[in-house]
């Protein structure tokens, strides 16, 4: 069960990476007479603010008034570089609500982070703050995390760490705490992730949904989970392509372990497992399942799945000898009776980074920007209902299918044509 979440801070608790590197800037003119990048200043992190300019400043008689003006530019531009973020205070407020202590580890400097810390009143929901200046070794070494682990008297496998740079993702996994990939701010340390976190979330609210699942379903482990099915993707492999009966009776013993490991961390029955393991056959790779998303004046076309009686967006499985286009104008006429024509890509999410209930399979989900040109409301064969809702009256959703963030993301970039297809 989770106790603790432990957040970077610039990037990923706020968004103060433009006011941090505009100042760097702004510093290394001034008293270097040089202009440097975003991407060399981000190259630079690690050390606090005073280490980095003492690391990399030409000019050392310069250096102590340098710091100085640092801090005091930091201070004064602030207000107008660095906005709080509802999503995010939202978020802090509901880990507070549940029970969650809140951690901070920070290569900031105890003086920078103050600062932030002041402006966009953290201080209520923050039980301890590990700044530069209370470390020997900065991430990616796990030092601060595991101080604050101990400061908190939480296990590795009570806490979840999450943040926006490979240095983050690096020390959460050598801290071998649950490690989450923050995509939420505009300006991040890294792009991409040179080794993967467990999860990538786009959207604070995946982290309150992640913690209310482990709160209310407290013996599912969600690690075991991805190693269930990494050993069953191995296995997989082994028995397609070995024909020595030894390594085949250790791939099928392998294989028998998955579905144990899968069985005690889901609700999906055991044999019901199994026998979804033996039918895959040939090199494993993951599900497809693609989504189609109609609006209609502002609101969202979703079916009400007889299932689980619960909504979710046309579409289902991707069916061999259909392009994904074809795919979703066809789940879009069987499930809600609508004739439609697809548009253009939305996004590519893998479905492990999202908060859907478990389940044996690895997912990648295709959502699809669709028009209706022909037909009415009609319900399908796996469908009970159809309807249009805006975003704050979404009805109860069919969480296998579709998670609230996802949808609210959708609502997000809806009538932004120009919107780069969003990936995990």
């Amino acid at each position: 069960m989770i106790r603790a979440v432990l957040f970077d801070f610039d990037g990923t608790l706020a968004d103060t990476l433009p006011l941090t590197l505009h100042v760097f800037q702004d510093i290394f003119k001034r008293y270097d007479n040089r202009m440097v990048s975003k991407e060399q200043i981000i190259a630079m992190f690690g050390p606090t603010e005073e280490g980095i300019l003492t690391a990399n400043m030409k000019y050392r008689g310069l250096l102590p008034t340098a710091i100085e003006e640092y801090f005091e530019l930091y201070h004064n531009w602030h207000a107008s570089l660095v906005h709080s973020s509802p999503a995010i205070i939202q978020m802090l407020q509901a880990l507070k609500e549940q029970g969650i202590a809140i951690g901070i580890i920070t290569g900031k400097g105890r003086r920078a982070y103050q600062i932030s810390n002041e402006a966009l009143g953290l201080s209520p929901y923050v039980d301890i703050a590990i700044t530069g200046d209370e470390v020997t070794k900065p991430k990616p070494d796990p030092e601060g995390i595991h101080a604050a682990l101990a400061a908190l008297h939480v296990r590795a496998d009570e806490a979840i760490w999450i943040g926006d740079s490979n240095a983050d993702i690096e020390a959460g996994l050598a801290a071998n705490v649950h490690t989450i990939g923050a995509k939420w701010f505009g300006t991040v340390q890294s792009a991409t992730f040179e080794k993967a976190p467990h999860d990538i979330f786009s959207q604070p609210s995946e982290l309150t949904e992640l913690v209310q699942q482990s709160l209310a379903h407290p013996a599912i482990e969600w690690r075991q989970l991805h190693w269930a099915k990494r050993i069953q993707a191995l296995a997989q492999i082994g028995l397609t392509y070995s024909d020595n009966p030894y390594d085949r009776e250790r791939y099928e013993e392998l294989r028998d372990i998955s579905v144990d490991m899968m069985t005690s961390c889901s609700d999906v029955d055991k044999e019901q497992v199994r026998v979804s393991f033996a039918s895959d056959t040939g090199y494993a790779t993951p599900k497809v399942d693609v989504r189609g998303v109609v609006f209609r004046d502002g609101k969202l076309l979703l079916v009400k799945e007889k299932a689980d009686g619960a909504w979710s967006l046309p579409g289902g499985w991707a069916d061999i000898g259909f392009s994904p286009s074809e795919v979703v104008v066809k789940e879009i006429q069987e499930e809600s009776g609508f004739q439609a024509r697809a548009i253009r890509l939305l996004a590519v999410l893998d479905k492990r980074f999202h908060q859907h209930p478990p389940e044996p399979n690895h997912v990648y989900k295709l959502f699809i920007l669709c028009d209706i040109i022909g037909g009415e409301a009609m319900s399908g064969t796996e469908t009970s209902g159809v309807g249009f809702f805006a975003e704050n009256e979404l009805p109860p959703l069919s969480a296998e299918r579709n998670t609230e963030a996802q949808l609210r993301l959708l609502f997000q970039i809806h009538g932004q044509p120009d919107h780069a297809v969003i990936l995990d």
